[in-house]
């Protein structure tokens, strides 16, 4: 279990930690044909929607209510509606998340009162065409993204309505995994933020593997994975579909994945009165074992060939990745329910983690299998990655700068990736995800040390031309033998 400690400084020098409202806009950016909007300033939206655009390289949808101090001094409620009309009229969106920012919380407005009149309105005058607006309370100035996201899922769960058992079957939503006509077959899966547009695809194919719908909520691997939509639309181009949303009530399970969504799990299963199995990552062995576990226990079959094989490589790139990664020290910097999911992967094999930091607390940090987790800033991961000699820096694209100071390897992982393609395409989670992120993170430190080699002899090469390097030579075997003499072996 490891200890939580807080930063002794009053102020983030070179902040780790971005804002609920874009935490929140992310749980609906994996819906379709949504439109997240920023009930606060301009900057709020713009900031966030230059992250979100950056990261994943795609056009974002994200609007703004656009208040300023004089609106949030004299009463935004009007301002609101007329964003409201003008987004329907508009981008006619099938559901609108309503997020609120520092501003209107600080303001003192009754925005959940305002939006229950204009929802009422909006259903009295269009009730055919009316969108499904679902507001969430997220003060930029306390939390972070995973507390956004977690806020988010829970408003979105609890908001949605079900069409009941009665309901015509042949609305089955748009939703990618909204099949399923049985409750017995239909499985709930919800997501937090560390699983990747990859790793959603890969999460869904194994449960499909066992005969089961899933529909996942979020679902990032349809709406912003890179694809190329085949017409230009406003709003989101893909990802779970409202019909899918409002048939949720027949899952007769509910999957969470990831801490951050354990409270959204909570909420669905009491309102289906379904069956709810949480899980707080999947990243490792034992963590994907106990998955496949559940869904073999839950569909009467076995795994497939393919997630045989699939775990098959991952214990052997376990042994593999130990000869490199087996004693290597290296520092974390991400969201508390990653930054517990790529530690843990690391610790399996043998790391030590001599620095750990996370932009806020959560209780799943205390689960984390080494001794200290620090909340604080990039600041503090440079000060304890420095003190605790680390070999291998990992997190977002703004620990590059931190890893290239101390003259150490960066492996990016997280949010915002920005100085690499295809962020959203690698997987990290899951068997095949698991073996990747191990396989580049023991590639990172043999290149970096293949590169300081040559950087301290450049005619290294030359040298050792006609020199007899047998004595050099390590037989894997050997290692094997050594390895396999441990008490865990």
């Amino acid at each position: 279990m490891a200890r939580v400690v807080t930063t002794t400084r009053r102020a983030g020098l070179d902040p780790l930690k971005f804002s609920q409202p874009l935490g929140g806009a992310l749980v609906f950016l994996g819906l379709a044909g949504a439109m997240p909007v920023m009930h606060g300033s301009k900057g709020c939206a713009s900031f966030a929607k230059a992250l979100l655009t950056r990261h994943f390289n795609e056009p974002i949808p994200l609007q703004t209510t656009g208040i300023t101090e004089v609106t949030a001094v004299l009463g935004s409620g009007e301002e609101l509606v007329v964003h409201l009309d003008a987004i329907r009229a508009k981008q006619r969106p099938e559901i609108i998340g309503l997020l609120t920012t520092g501003v209107t919380e600080v303001s003192g407005e009754d925005v959940a009162g305002q939006m229950r009149q204009y929802i009422a309105m909006m259903e009295h005058t269009t009730p055919e065409g009316a969108p499904l607006i679902v507001r969430v309370s997220t003060p930029d100035f306390l939390g972070g993204l995973s507390d956004g996201w977690s806020a988010a899922l829970r408003a979105l769960v609890s908001a949605v309505p079900f069409d009941g058992p009665d309901a015509d079957d042949a609305r089955r939503g748009s939703g990618r995994g909204s099949g399923g006509s049985s409750g017995e077959d239909t499985v709930a899966v919800l997501v937090g933020p560390s699983l990747t547009a990859a790793d959603l695809d890969e999460l869904g194919a194994l449960i499909r593997g066992f005969g089961l719908a899933p529909v996942l909520v979020p679902d990032l691997s349809g709406s912003l994975d890179g694809h190329l939509a085949p017409s230009w639309q406003p709003t989101t181009t893909g990802g779970t579909g409202l019909a899918a949303l409002r048939r949720l009530d027949r899952a007769g399970l509910v999957i969470t994945i990831g801490a951050t969504a354990a409270g959204a799990g909570v909420d669905l299963a009491a309102r289906t009165d379904a069956d709810l199995v949480h899980f707080d990552h999947l990243s490792g062995l034992r963590a994907v074992d106990a998955l496949v576990t559940e869904l073999m226990a839950r569909s009467g079959r076995g795994p497939t060939h393919e997630v045989r094989r699939a775990r098959a490589r991952l214990a052997d790139g376990l042994l593999d990745s130990h000869f490199g990664l087996g004693g290597a020290r290296i520092a974390l910097a991400m969201e508390p329910e990653a930054l517990v999911a790529v530690g843990s992967l690391l610790h399996d094999v043998g790391a030590e983690i001599v620095a750990a930091v996370s932009p806020t607390d959560a209780p799943v940090l205390a689960t984390a299998p080494w001794d200290e987790i620090v909340i604080g800033d990039l600041i503090d991961l440079e000060e304890r990655a420095v003190d605790g000699g680390a070999e291998l820096l990992i997190g977002s694209s703004h620990v590059r700068a931190v890893a290239d100071r101390i003259g150490a390897p960066h492996l990016p992982v997280g949010f915002p990736i920005y100085d690499r393609l295809g962020a959203t395409l690698r997987t990290t989670a899951g068997y095949a995800g698991s073996l990747r992120l191990l396989v580049d993170a023991a590639n990172r430190l043999l290149d970096h040390h293949h590169d300081a080699d040559h950087r301290m002899d450049p005619h290294r090469d030359h040298h050792t031309q006609g020199r007899d390097v047998s004595q050099h030579r390590i037989d894997p075997f050997d290692e094997l033998d050594v390895l396999c003499q441990e008490p865990s072996c």
